[in-house]
């Protein structure tokens, strides 16, 4: 009997090496992921670019070879250079904020038009504290924040499979099954017998347990079954009897399915999806933030506009004033000059109109980022800037901001978790293609009797009876093609995520050169336009200085001023500009680097998330 069980178990384990073969388990694995491999590509060549000297902005012409300054911009007292680039908005409160008047000469009354409407209130705020508010309060943010609650129920739906199991089977069975006349003895007196026409019983049974999938890929299962048999004709000498029976099963795979990593790779994925959406909140942080600071440094420069139209609307009054007083005394001016004025008049009160809405429609998108209750975006408050634009010179080495960018770039992270869950798909895909080998095993602790309480006596007394067996399940697919298929895609898959991680990469490459350029190139724009500024308000002042001197106002020379005045605001409208897009460059860079949040003080304890995973 032992030769014949010994025969049998080699005989199992001998198909089992066998049918690991037939399944594939020989089969080669592509090579492992290096990331660091990878990022070297990017990383070695940035360090061939050196550092761009940035060059100081200029402060006033002299710079550039001419003694004149900006009438516009320089103050009644001090050197130019000490005039800030942009002028600093009006402090006059809002409620006194309203049109005002100029009478010319020719007797109509010419108005400039509001910056504040009536009932409106503004509300001067700092970048810091408009950002904060978003945080908490923004609409998309919170959106986006519940995706990593919703991820994190996933877990607890993974790790929920492990859970013990509490069963309970109640069974009622009627036995009524005929006989062609059967002869059977009497248990009560064997020397008696009678025949079976009819066999009748009453069967109720009762089993209560738990059972649970282990770590291993395998279950256990520990239950206690109560079972009550009344029997007709009597066929044993107790009738009715007691069967109690506690029961304890294992089954466990020895190949396909065993291993812990094997069954713990749902958990492990679902965890890796969560990272992934916690990843997906900070993007959403940072896509508000980024448009948030866009809008801010907008705002600033649609301010700027206002102030540079309502200076070039001032000039048009003055030059209007003037020439209508010349007509009026007789001079050298004629209906020709005081009507290119007056069009300019109109012409500049109408950019002024839209260059007001333009700071309401900011104002509006500023609010709709925010979301704070306090600011509504159909409220009376229109919100401006208070911080300044910065115009400090900040260089940077592209290496540095490669390297920093590739360890803080939320997509490279993600790619990462999904290349990881593509690893344990293929894991689990190579664990499938192994054939199915389940050890199975059995404890059975039954008593019997007359009643209940002497079958409970006798099943942990000494009439208990125990009984065991161990046993072994082998099954192989011939050919093993649905599982060979499943690991050939699982490891398409994973060199895929790879190929992803290498575009990923050199977009992110692409994304730091490009910010860091367009940083350096706003610098320039803004060198440039300042120069450009200067040399147009030396023109206008030396148009106003032959005017004074008594140029005869024919109409050539009233255009050419209207002209050069159009010329000044537009280049300090450029310098404004190019300053708003200066600011917007260098947070374009944080966001290319990953930093954005950082650079803004919004802390995110991405560490808290992952702990809240377990």
């Amino acid at each position: 009997m032992r030769k014949g069980l010994r025969a049998s178990t080699v005989t199992a384990l001998a198909m089992a090496v066998a049918g690991c073969g037939l399944a594939g388990c020989g089969l080669k694995d592509p090579p492992r992921f290096d990331p660091l491999a990878i990022q070297r590509a990017e990383r070695i060549p940035s360090r061939e670019v050196g550092e761009e000297k940035l060059p100081a902005l200029p402060t006033t012409l002299e710079d550039i070879g001419s003694p004149a300054t900006d009438p516009a911009t320089q103050p009644a007292s001090g050197p130019a250079d000490t005039q800030p680039a942009t002028e600093p908005a009006s402090t006059q409160p809002a409620a006194t904020q309203r049109a005002s008047t100029t009478q010319p000469a020719g007797g109509r009354e010419m108005t400039v038009p509001p910056r504040v409407a009536p009932g409106e209130i503004v509300v001067r705020m700092p970048l810091q504290d408009v950002i904060q508010r978003s945080v908490l309060h923004s609409n998309e943010v919170r959106v986006a924040g519940y995706d990593p609650a919703v991820a994190k129920t996933r877990i607890l739906e993974a790790q929920a499979r492990f859970d013990p199991v509490f069963f309970t089977n109640v069974k009622y069975e009627h036995q009524d099954q005929p006989f062609a006349g059967q002869a059977i003895q009497n248990p009560l007196n064997p020397t008696t017998s009678e025949v079976l026409n009819v066999e009748r019983g009453e069967v109720y049974t009762a089993e209560t347990g738990i059972k649970q999938l282990l770590p291993t890929g395998g279950q256990a299962q520990l239950s206690y079954q109560t079972q009550y048999n009344y029997l007709l004709p009597r066929r044993f000498v107790l009738n009715p009897y007691w069967d109690d029976q506690l029961k304890f099963q294992l089954t466990q795979p020895l190949l396909r399915d065993f291993g812990y990593q094997i069954n713990q790779a749902k958990i492990t994925i679902a965890r890796n999806d969560y990272r992934v959406a916690v990843l997906d909140f900070r993007k959403s942080l940072e896509d508000n933030i980024a448009e948030l600071e866009k809008d801010y440094w907008q705002l600033q420069e649609a301010e700027q506009e206002v102030l540079i139209q309502e200076e070039l609307l001032r000039r048009s009054f003055t030059m209007f004033d003037i020439l209508v007083g010349r007509r009026n005394a007789g001079g050298d001016v004629s209906r020709v000059q005081t009507s290119q004025a007056q069009a300019s008049i109109e012409t500049r009160q109408a950019v002024l109109i839209r260059a007001q809405a333009r700071i309401r429609d900011v104002s509006d998108d500023i609010k709709k980022r925010m979301n704070d209750p306090d600011f509504p975006v159909a409220g009376a408050t229109v919100i401006l800037p208070f911080d300044p634009p910065s115009e400090a010179r900040i260089q940077f080495l592209l290496a540095d901001q490669v390297a920093t960018a590739v360890n803080n770039r939320l997509e490279l992270g993600q790619q990462l978790l999904r290349i990881q869950d593509a690893v344990i798909a293929a894991e689990v895909a190579k664990n499938n293609l192994q054939p199915k080998l389940d050890l199975t095993a059995a404890f059975t602790l039954e008593g019997l009797a007359q009643n209940q309480g002497a079958t409970f006596h006798n099943q942990w007394g000494n009439s208990s009876h125990a009984g065991w067996s161990l046993g072994l399940n082998f099954e192989l697919p011939l050919g093993n093609r649905e599982a060979r298929s499943v690991y050939r895609r699982s490891w398409l898959q994973y060199e895929q995520a790879i190929a992803q991680y290498q575009n990923l990469l050199s977009q992110v490459t692409l994304d730091v050169t490009q910010a860091l350029r367009e940083v350096g190139t706003t610098w320039h724009e803004m060198d440039g336009r300042r120069r450009a500024r200067f040399a147009t308000a030396d023109e206008l002042a030396a148009l106003e200085d032959r005017r004074a001197n008594g140029e005869p106002l024919t109409p050539t020379f009233v255009q050419l001023e209207l002209d050069s005045q159009e010329r000044l605001a537009e280049a300090r409208r450029q310098e404004s500009l190019a300053i708003a897009s200066y600011n917007v460059a260098i947070a374009r860079l944080e966001r290319a680097k990953g930093t954005l949040l950082r650079y803004n003080n919004v802390i995110m304890d991405e560490e808290r998330f992952r702990g809240m995973e377990r």
